[in-house]
This record gives C-alpha cells, structure tokens and sequence, in this order.
C-alpha cells in the first residue's frame, strides 16, 4: 500500500500493477464452519506503518475486514460493546526512503527504469472477552504487496491488480486463515497461532 503510493506518486502516468504474494490461499469461505447464530464482535482496528499508527487508513481496513467477516457468519461485526473484541493491528514495513528514489528514478524515465516495490504486511488478530472471562486468541500472520511500474519484471505468479483490489485480495487471506485456525483450537484455552512462512516462488 505504501510502497505503491510512493510509485504512483512519483512516476507520474507509468503503468503500475500490485501482485499478492504467492502462498496465502490456503484458507477458504467454504471451508469455514458458520455459527449459528455467528458470535457478535466489536471489531477494532489499527494500521500502522513501521509501527506508526495511520489512522487516515484504519477505516479502509475496517470495512475490508468487516466485509469478509459479514460473508463467513462465523464472527458478527456489530456496533456497541457485545461483550467480545476483535483487534486487528496491521503494520506495513516498508523503506520509505529507498521507495521514494525508486520511484523518482522511474518517473524521470517515464518508465524505462522499471521498479518493484515490496510491501510486507504484519497482521497481528486478537480475539477475547471484554470482562477477561476467557483467555485472548491470537493470531501472527505476515503478507506481501509486490508492486511493479514501468518495465520492471513482474513476479513469477497471481495476476496484476490495482492496488486497492491487491490490498483487498491479503486482507481478506489473512482473516480468512485466521478463522480456520480459531476453528481448529479449543477455544477455552490460551492460543498463540503463528502460521509457516508460505511458499513465495
């Protein structure tokens, strides 16, 4: 998200795709098992960049995480307090100084000096009690952002997208995987889920 402002900020009407990191599918709608009825939650979120908050963009977050959750029925985002939290930290780690040279470079180009961005995404999911009656769940899981303008060579795999519908596209994964696992663990006993690296080939 960051690394692919940089480059549209710079370089001007140069073509620019985003590319989702390859190996993040493994979670799926169908796969999910609905409550019924879905258990209620406050959903909170905070996007971070190199761990400073960016609260211009918790919204955009908040409603892609409140879309996704809306589909599964497993969890209900809902207003007030329904006595369970759901945080959602994102933070994009990103070299802003190398992206805004790159991106400088290719604009100057118009192009012939393609760049690839590379956003990595943090994501870190809480789910508990309000009133601590149940020990939190948590989820650790990392996503990338690959963005490429001018004539820079494109990742091996997925297909180009916009930035916004690439974003779109991680978010999704990672609630979507972090569903699945709360549906594999007991959820009366403290759990800390961190996922294997996946395959970005």
């Amino acid at each position: 998200m960051v690394g692919c402002f940089f480059a549209l900020a710079a370089s001007g009407c140069v073509s620019t795709n985003a590319y989702v990191e390859n190996g993040h599918d493994k979670a799926d709608f169908r796969e999910l098992q609905p409550r019924n009825p879905p258990t209620p939650v406050r959903v909170l979120i905070e996007f971070q960049v190199n761990g400073a908050p960016r609260p211009a963009v918790d919204q955009a977050v908040s409603n892609e995480v409140v879309r996704v959750l809306q589909r599964t029925r497993v969890l209900l985002p809902v207003s007030g307090d329904p006595g369970v939290t759901l945080k959602v930290v994102v933070n994009d780690t990103a070299d802003l100084d190398a992206l805004r040279k790159q991106g400088l470079v290719t604009g100057l180009t118009e192009g012939l000096s393609g760049t690839v961005a590379r956003d990595e995404y943090h994501f870190t999911y809480t789910l508990q009690a309000s009133d601590g009656s149940k020990p939190p769940q948590t989820g650790l899981y990392r996503h990338a952002m690959i963005t490429v303008s001018g004539r820079a060579v494109p990742p091996s795999y997925g297909q180009p997208h916009p930035s916004d519908v690439a974003f779109s596209i991680i978010v999704k994964q990672s609630v979507l995987e972090f569903l699945s696992d709360i549906e594999g663990v007991n959820e009366d006993e403290p759990v800390m889920l961190i996922p294997d690296s996946p395959d970005a080939k």
